[in-house]
């Protein structure tokens, strides 16, 4: 009997041992580190950037809220 999509076994097993490595992999990857307070500020502000021209007054007050907790 042979397989249609894998013509040797060992091609087969090679695929298999792949797909099984990438999984634990993806499972037991380091955690990132934690943002720091600058990092996370940077992050409001750049959300800002993107709604400040649909919406002025939310923008605004999200750099006020990137600014207070940069300073906190």
């Amino acid at each position: 009997m042979s397989t249609a999509t894998f013509s040797h076994s060992a091609h087969f097993l090679s695929t298999v041992r792949e797909m099984f490595a990438g999984w634990f992999d993806t499972r037991n990857a380091t955690p990132a580190r934690p943002l720091t307070r600058f990092e996370e500020a940077e992050q409001l502000r750049a959300m800002a950037d993107d709604v400040v021209s649909s919406d002025p007054a939310f923008a605004q007050d999200l750099y006020a809220a990137a600014d207070r907790h940069e300073l906190a």
